[in-house]
């Protein structure tokens, strides 16, 4: 399908020559066009389905570079879910002569994604604001298309680029032919190949508890109610209780070791199903969550009432808290930028400067005064200091997930934990941060420390 990309953001008036991006007509041998330099980071791309599906990822001769034709592994593709690679804004949900019903979504800092040939009219509306691994849609054949798939395509400054998924380029990237455009990627056609989904942000999973002084033997964490399930997990310790708080379907909730993990609604709803926060104040429990991109606080003060602090424009997949002294900081990633914003200053966001960073991984530590930062940058750990005017260094942690990030201080030594493989690995301050394998499984990690214990909760 030629050009699909020029009529989607005409449709959505989302011209190209509104971001100043040159277009070559696809006549002729086209000639070489690279995407704009004004691009943000790109964002920790998934694969549009749900966690552990194995889909075929192809082109074909005059497809146009970039451009990638999926299909279900497991049997017919038709009616299947299909989700948002990253969190982001709606901005065209409709009817296309092409690509039938399709979705476009822009994720900030110059990137875009587009989603064609839908079943049926799209559940999301332009405007709306969806997380990672949202359901936008399913798979059909309406528009310009030969049977059922999904055609996707991933833009950076209005221009195709090569799709990435958690991390990996797609090495989809020529159709062979010389007459497509606006790029054109010398070379024959992509050979097809097979990627499974890591796209698991959204979906409720099972919470488990793992701890140091137990050889990390990991233990579902459930109660006379039943499990705790969740798709984004905060642990935090209050007088010698345990407690985690879990996001199902927007909802956020909270269960504690001294009522058997009872696991209890807050009352806060409507949030990002990947981004989640809790510290302790005093006494005072605080919950921080995403909603519609800007920051709200609840607080166990105040019956939980979910307020907006004001802190707008940022992802929906990363969320950060500590305290120092009294006084609340959070942290967020706006377009690839660290932001830091606390109770002192009327929750003002300022830009830390830390930049590049995935905007679904993000950890705060408070060591003596010291605010800590963790981010992740191309499968790298790297800790900037307050102390330091938040120069971010590599930690030399490497290989880890761009989507799950967990800090603590253990008598002063710094522990980071990561998801390598599937699997949280540790790393710590002491021993140069040689990054271990713990042996516990997830794709989510949040962590705290009682007595000495050191304790993970993973989903």
């Amino acid at each position: 399908m030629r050009s699909i990309v020029s009529r989607v953001l005409a449709v959505a008036g989302l011209a190209l020559a509104a971001v100043a991006v040159p277009v070559v007509p696809a006549v002729g041998p086209a000639a070489l066009v690279t995407p704009a330099q004004a691009a943000g980071p790109r964002p920790d791309f998934q694969l549009p389905f749900p966690c552990g599906e194995s889909w075929r990822l192809a082109t074909y001769y005059g497809h146009d570079d970039y451009d990638i034709d999926m299909t279900w592994n497991g049997g017919a593709s038709s009616g299947r879910p299909i989700l948002a690679s990253a969190s982001g804004t709606v901005v065209f949900s409709g009817w296309g002569n092409g690509g039938g019903w399709y979705v476009v979504i822009d994720h900030g800092g110059g990137w875009r994604t587009s989603y064609m040939h839908m079943i049926e009219t799209p559940p999301v509306r332009a405007g709306q604001w969806v997380a990672t691994g949202q359901q936008i849609g399913r798979v059909g054949s309406t528009g310009n298309s030969t049977g059922p798939h999904l055609h996707y395509e991933q833009l950076r400054d209005g221009v195709r680029s090569e799709a990435w998924f958690n991390g990996v380029p797609s090495g989809i990237t020529s159709d062979g032919s010389p007459h497509t455009g606006p790029l054109y990627v010398s070379g024959p056609v992509s050979a097809p190949r097979s990627v499974v989904s890591n796209n698991c942000g959204s979906a409720a999973r099972q919470v488990w508890e793992a701890a140091s002084n137990a050889g990390w033997r990991a233990l579902p964490v459930s109660g006379a109610a039943g499990p705790v399930v969740g798709s984004a997990t905060a642990a935090i310790e209050l007088n010698g209780v345990k407690i985690v708080y879990t996001v199902q379907d927007g909802r956020v909730y909270e269960a504690a070791s001294n009522t058997g993990w009872r696991n209890l609604w807050t009352g806060i709803s409507g949030v990002s199903n990947s981004a989640l926060a809790a510290i302790a104040v005093n006494g005072v429990k605080y919950v921080y969550t995403v909603v519609g991109g800007v920051v709200h606080e609840a607080s166990s003060a105040n019956g939980w009432r979910n307020l907006n602090s004001g802190i707008s424009g940022v992802s929906g997949s990363a969320l950060a808290a500590i305290s120092v002294s009294g006084v609340k900081y959070v942290y967020t990633v706006v377009g690839g930028v660290v932001h830091e914003a606390s109770s002192a200053n009327g929750w003002r966001n300022l830009n830390s400067g830390i930049s590049g960073v995935s905007g679904s991984a993000l950890a705060a530590i408070n060591v003596n005064g010291v605010k800590h930062v963790y981010t992740v940058i191309g499968g790298w750990v790297h800790e900037a200091a307050s102390n330091t005017g938040w120069r971010n260094l590599n930690s030399g942690i490497s290989g880890v997930s761009g989507s799950a990030l967990a800090a603590i201080n253990v008598n002063g030594v710094k522990h980071v934990y990561t998801v390598a493989g599937g699997v949280v690995h540790e790393a710590a301050s002491d021993n140069g941060w040689r990054n271990l394998n713990s042996g516990v499984r997830g794709s989510t990690v949040s962590a705290l420390t009682l007595g000495g214990v050191k304790l993970l909760y993973t989903a």
